[in-house]
């Protein structure tokens, strides 16, 4: 699963001292710093909060324009809100490598003004073929011959290791196919591989649906699948 952290346009919020922040009703005094909405570490600056750095479910905080972090299968950027209408013609004159620009996973060379390709789960430009994003969604980067047009294409989920050759049909699973490992069932959905179910020891193998919550009689909480 991809999770994109991406920032929120955020205003100045009204206050009786200026210098403060009111986020739902809860006031900060200007270099406040706070946990908001889960995910953003945040502080108030002059009667407006700005985001620091993200933050994954685990707590690891990411700085702004990060490269790609993956995290127990989940995918995770943080970076300021694209502009919608993007623009090779904001290339510098005399661009190089480091300028190419991004957009939704597409790579663009700003020296030829053509697409370069898509990008992979760790960052890498897939010039031509098979890929893999979040939570092992299998993709599949097509370029037409002039490299002014480009597609990705969802080719289900990969049920391999990054040793594994990713070409090797053997491991691709196609879309909605539901299988079984040990005492989890797994699903390949829109978004990579998911778990379906579980059948618990402890609840006498009886099946579970993800998102499901039981007490042990040893007092431990356990889940079935990871609850967002």
């Amino acid at each position: 699963m991809t999770i994109s952290l991406r920032l929120l346009v955020l205003c100045a919020l009204s206050s009786t001292v200026f210098s403060q922040c009111d986020d739902n009703g809860v006031v900060y005094a200007s270099g406040d710093k706070w946990i908001r909405n889960n995910h953003f570490l945040v502080t108030c600056r002059n009667g407006m909060i700005q985001t620091l750095k993200c933050v994954t479910d685990s707590g690891h905080l990411l700085d702004v324009g990060s490269k790609t972090f993956v995290e127990q299968g989940y995918e995770y950027t943080c970076s300021h809100e694209a502009e919608e209408n993007l623009n090779t013609n904001s290339c510098p004159t005399f661009a190089d490598f480091s300028d190419d620009i991004f957009k939704d996973r597409f790579a663009i060379c700003c020296i030829s003004r053509r697409f370069k390709g898509c990008v992979d789960v760790n960052g890498d430009i897939i010039k031509h073929g098979y890929f893999i994003i979040g939570n092992r969604s299998l993709k599949y980067c097509r370029l037409h011959a002039n490299q002014r047009q480009a597609r990705i294409e969802p080719k289900g989920c990969f049920n391999g290791t990054v040793n594994d050759d990713i070409n090797d049909e053997d491991l691709h699973i196609k879309k909605y196919a539901v299988w079984r490992e040990g005492d989890i069932e797994y699903r390949c959905g829109d978004d990579g591989v998911h778990i379906q179910r579980c059948f618990p020891k402890e609840l006498k193998n009886k099946a579970v649906w993800a998102g499901t919550a039981w007490i042990q009689d040893d007092g431990q909480v356990k889940t079935c699948g990871k609850i967002n």
